[in-house]
């Protein structure tokens, strides 16, 4: 008895029109012979066999391309139209930066350190003939930080 392999993914089949060619295969390859024979007729009249054919290979291999070619699912024409979105019409430009969390630490900490020494000076203080005691000390250093 004949076995035949049934695919469990039914997405990537697809319907044949002619043969073992798509209708898009069709319709591509028949655009790239309805272009590219009257393009070897007219540049064989005037430059050769020889760089007719190559020429006749140029004008084809696109539309050829086009009926075979899928990336990830897409046809050619889809997938070169998003490549062109995201790499020249929308470039991928990063607007957030990288918060560092250190940053934040060392300025607590040399703001402690400041309050400290803040207090450290207002215990201090400075004192008068009269007794009293003046914030001379953090008015002096708020003079030198500016």
């Amino acid at each position: 008895m004949a076995y035949v392999d049934v695919p469990k993914d039914l997405t990537n089949i697809k319907t044949k029109f002619i043969g073992n060619f798509t209708k898009r295969q069709c319709v591509c390859f028949g655009l790239g012979i309805i272009v590219g024979f009257p393009g070897y007729f007219i540049i064989r009249s005037f430059a050769g066999t020889t760089p007719a054919f190559y020429s006749l290979i140029a004008i084809m291999a696109p539309f050829f391309l086009f009926g075979i070619v899928e990336k990830d699912g897409l046809p050619l024409e889809a997938y070169l139209i998003n490549f062109i979105r995201h790499r020249f019409a929308y470039p991928q430009i990063r607007l957030s930066e990288v918060e560092n969390i250190y940053e934040y630490y060392d300025e607590s900490m040399k703001r402690d350190k400041e309050i400290k020494r803040i207090e450290k000076l207002n215990r201090k203080g400075v004192k008068r003939k009269n007794g009293t005691t003046s914030n001379a000390g953090i008015k002096k250093h708020a003079r030198t930080r500016k």
